[in-house]
């Protein structure tokens, strides 16, 4: 059991560590490395796609979200996971409903199967990640979608009691 539990950890770690070695920004005619100067404690992985009409209706309201929770002061980001058909439909997408988040670089996401694995049956789909890579709140339960607004809520639960108790050193008396 403990070895399981060692297991684990090491793939939440892995999973942390794959998301923040891959992110990109899309650019002039590319996507461009990107690299946060202090990961967030908080990942909303969204998995999304351009011919996805109900993600074109739920961009919009995400970006409210992370905005006013960023504005709050919470330490929380926003990644885009593309289901597009090619990294120019990704950046595309991604400009023309003015994601203000790096997405996973859609080259490499064939390659990181522990990430992909999340974003359920379809689009949309948003995944909340801890800052030790733990799974918080997924959209998909198996084959059954409970949709993005529970992950939502769970979104703004975990970052309002992180602005409640920010994690700090422990001081013994």
């Amino acid at each position: 059991m403990i070895a399981l539990a060692g297991a684990a950890q090491s793939s939440d770690k892995d999973r942390r560590h794959q998301i923040e070695q891959n992110l990109v920004v899309p650019n002039e005619g590319r996507s461009v490395p990107y690299e946060w100067a202090r990961p967030p404690s908080l990942i909303a992985l969204y998995f999304g796609a351009s011919w996805c009409g109900p993600c074109h209706a739920f961009t919009p309201e995400l970006i409210r979200i992370r905005d006013a929770l960023r504005e709050g002061g919470a330490d929380t980001e926003v990644v885009y996971v593309s289901s597009d058909e090619s990294e120019l439909e990704m950046r595309r997408y991604m400009r023309s409903e003015g994601m203000p988040w790096p997405a996973i670089d859609y080259r490499k996401l064939q390659s990181l199967p522990a990430i992909r694995s999340l974003g359920g049956m379809a689009p949309p789909n948003l995944v909340l990640i801890s800052s030790d890579g733990k799974m918080i709140a997924n959209g998909w339960h198996g084959r059954r979608y409970g949709g993005v607004q529970p992950v939502l809520q769970t979104w703004l639960t975990e970052a309002n009691k992180a602005l409640i108790n920010p994690p700090g050193p422990v001081h013994e008396q």
